[in-house]
């Protein structure tokens, strides 16, 4: 047989009789298939690794990070009340240690990046006890009469500004830096496994069409149905696997900049308001560092604000604007009642200034900043689901590559086999 019309044979085709080139179109179709197969899989892996990374390693250590901050700075906040007061009851702070505690092996469960987060969280472990019994040294010596119980909270207070609280944050940034990492290099992953997934489509349904072309032009045949098939199988899959790459990266963006951006916003917001909550105590219990307390508090009231303008940046779902406005205005009510303990405190009515400060009844500090936190809470509710729920569709959307595209593979390359054999079958006779 001769080839049709005037093309031109390559002197390798020249040489090549026709059942070779059917056998090395055979061959030529699984080599293909394989390398689409495995195209499709390491784009699966690629990210299904960035939505594990993002979804499941660093978001939920940053948030432990941020529980153990905020309630750290309550602890704090509780220990300087209750001095306030002259003793009290322990279970607010008992109650907080115990938090800061269950979020700390929280943490400690979700170690990923090694000593980058494993030592601050040891620092953290180990630092709660030792603040712990500062404190108690610190009621003690008040229980007793001792009038240097104040140095001996300045202490314990030093070192929760010196270490507990930084290390914290130490937890946090790791953990922050890592996801932005996954997530800027999944935006390259992505764009690389969409290109080599159709290459190597391209390249297979090349091999299918070529050998459409040869078998219509030796063998005087216009369609092969087992080629065809193979080809369209071929773009079937191309476009389920395209689809499914697309979903995972528009359910990444979800999770990270809709949904995991506000929340770690609101979280630092609310570790920020409990440590300025807590320099709201420290102003009355310590007159001495009074303006540095007050300082402190302005600006991380300040921080706060800039948290909550973060958030109001970046509303996206259904119920998430209410909530944030309601955020804003809560925080603003509590900066209220602080300029009113300050004023209490700076014309003399000390005792008139701790009930405000400490007091839990409606208008008083406790109160309203329990309101802002509830608030803060709804907001971050909506956001975290909206998370979750992100994070489960992006498993789901690249599950069961590694069946689903042998499976295609094998399809393909069965039904290239299929159009290729009879006409194999012809020549060994």
């Amino acid at each position: 047989m001769t080839a049709v019309g005037h093309v031109q044979a390559s002197p390798l085709a020249s040489s090549l009789t026709t059942p070779q080139i059917l056998k090395i179109g055979v061959i030529a179709i699984c080599l293909a298939n394989l390398l689409m197969m495995g195209a499709a899989i390491a784009g699966a892996r690629s990210h299904r690794h960035a939505m594990q990374a993002i979804g499941k390693d660093s978001a939920p250590s940053i948030i432990a990070a941020e529980h153990i901050r905020a309630a750290l700075a309550d602890m704090d906040a509780d220990a300087a009340n209750e001095l306030l007061q002259r003793g009290g009851s322990l279970d607010a702070f008992e109650g907080r240690q115990n938090e800061a505690t269950t979020a700390i092996v929280t943490a400690a469960e979700n170690i990923t990046y090694g000593d980058f987060e494993r030592q601050p969280i040891q620092r953290l472990a180990v630092g709660v006890g030792s603040y712990t019994a500062g404190v108690q040294r610190a009621r003690d010596r008040l229980e007793a009469g001792d009038k240097t119980y104040l140095l001996a909270w300045r202490k314990a207070a030093a070192f929760m500004d010196a270490r507990l609280l930084p290390a914290a944050t130490d937890l946090d940034t790791v953990n922050r830096n890592e996801l932005d990492k996954a997530y800027a290099g999944q935006r390259t992953a992505s764009a690389r496994a969409l290109v080599l997934l159709l290459a190597g489509a391209v390249i297979t349904g090349g091999v299918l069409i070529a050998m459409q072309i040869f078998v219509a032009g030796r063998m005087r045949r216009i369609l092969n149905p087992g080629l065809a098939a193979a080809t369209l199988a071929t773009v079937v899959f191309l476009i389920y696997a395209g689809q499914r790459f697309a979903a995972n990266d528009r359910d990444l963006k979800v999770a990270k900049e809709d949904a995991f951006e506000s929340i770690h916003a609101l979280w630092q917001a609310r570790a920020v308001a409990y440590a300025a909550n807590s320099d709201e105590s420290r102003y009355l219990l310590d007159p001495s560092q009074a303006a540095k307390y007050e300082s402190d508090f302005q600006a991380k009231a300040a921080q706060v604000d800039v948290f909550l303008a973060n958030e109001m940046k970046n509303i996206t779902f259904a119920g998430e604007e209410e909530a944030a406005r309601e955020d804003v205005a809560e925080f603003a009510a509590y900066r209220k009642v602080d300029r009113q303990i300050r004023d209490l405190e700076k014309s003399g009515k000390h005792d008139a200034a701790i009930a405000l400060c400490t007091g839990s009844a409606a208008g008083q500090s406790d109160y309203v900043f329990k309101s802002f936190d509830d608030a803060l809470g709804k907001t971050l509710m909506v956001n975290q689901e909206a998370f979750d729920a992100a994070v489960e569709r992006g498993f789901v959307d690249v599950a069961g590559f590694e069946i689903a595209a042998p499976v295609a593979a094998f399809l393909i390359a069965l039904l290239g086999w299929v159009g290729l054999r009879p006409r194999l079958r012809e020549y060994s006779v």
